[in-house]
């Protein structure tokens, strides 16, 4: 595949089969992933690549958390969306409508029995900082998660970053050894979608060129 391919083929997936990545394919894409630039070659990443019993294990934490009441608490607060400037509402708002037309009135209802079950990923990556990090990191740290998205499908798997993954990093630390001198800052889950899952039906879009570009020559 093109690299031009894999990036226009990118989506969220939302469910995913049960068939795992092999660790040499994680190995490799980590390989690619870790080609990305960074400020004066920091490379300040760390990352947790998760399968297997131990993300069972961390299932199995996540959902008695959630039962139980308890709020997400991610490292990096996650701002009300009435907090966002304009044009990130609008966005957001766009996508959050579509939803109803693809999952139908009980959106909401499958969008969380999806998401209190990590979306079924059988590989997870949780990509952390050291504390104290510079703000130029997290370029660094998003380059590093957008090779590997891109690099996972140009091998025909799927991905998902969300925020669902590290809400509790209490757990993550507990769970995955974790130090406290390092921040939690995103999660990308990955292997092979489930085509007959309608969750991966959602779609977005992306705004024109002149919405948010503007040339100087």
């Amino acid at each position: 595949m093109e690299t031009k391919a894999a990036i226009n083929n990118r989506k969220s997936t939302r469910a995913f089969l049960k068939q795992a990545v092999s660790k040499e394919t994680v190995e490799e894409l980590l390989n690619l992933a870790k080609q990305a630039p960074s400020w004066v070659n920091s490379q300040p990443e760390h990352v947790y690549a998760v399968s297997g019993e131990k993300l069972a294990e961390l299932k199995r934490a996540y959902k008695a958390a959630a039962q139980s009441g308890q709020k997400g608490n991610p490292d990096i607060p996650v701002k009300s969306r009435a907090e966002w400037a304009e044009q990130g509402q609008s966005n957001m708002k766009e996508w959050n409508d579509n939803l109803p037309k693809v999952l139908g009135a009980k959106w909401a209802e499958i969008m969380g029995e999806h998401s209190a079950v990590l979306y079924n990923v059988p590989n997870l990556l949780i990509l952390t900082l050291p504390k104290g990090y510079s703000d130029w990191s997290l370029y660094d740290l998003g380059a590093f998660g957008q090779n590997f998205i891109t690099a996972a499908t140009d091998k025909g798997l799927a991905t998902m970053t969300a925020y669902q993954f590290i809400k509790y990093p209490k757990i993550l630390r507990e769970t995955l050894n974790i130090p406290d001198d390092e921040v939690v800052v995103i999660g990308i889950g990955f292997g092979h979608a489930d085509p007959n899952d309608q969750m991966n039906k959602i779609t977005s879009t992306r705004m024109p060129l002149e919405e948010f570009v503007t040339f100087e020559d």
